[in-house]
């Protein structure tokens, strides 16, 4: 799953922002990330962070547990369960930070 994810990562954020009718020195500005560095990530020739993922779905109006729902439908029935469980909480915005806090503190 975590391979599927990387690479349509890119194409994922392009189909986004093509659905909102924005062009991607639309989502640079808006992101405050640079037109090139766009071009890169949505021809998957760049990684990109959960701060700049999340960025990224903040201008596209899309939350993190909708963006990674159609790959925990494919084979992982506890991602699917957590995110339905997170799309239902009225507190889902501070559950997406808190996650993002451990997941930084993971990283160290």
């Amino acid at each position: 799953m975590a391979r599927n994810v990387l690479d349509e990562l890119g194409n994922r954020i392009r189909e986004l922002r093509i659905g909102k009718d924005m062009t991607q020195q639309e989502l640079a500005e808006k992101s405050e990330l640079s037109l090139p560095f766009i071009n890169l990530i949505e021809n998957n020739k760049r990684n990109v962070s959960l701060e700049t993922l999340v960025k990224l779905l903040k201008v596209l109006e899309v939350s993190l547990s909708d963006f990674f729902l159609p790959y925990s439908q494919e084979n992982d029935e506890h991602m699917a369960f957590f995110l339905s469980l997170l799309q239902q909480s009225p507190n889902k915005e501070q559950l997406v930070d808190l996650f993002i806090q451990f997941l930084m503190l993971s990283e160290k």
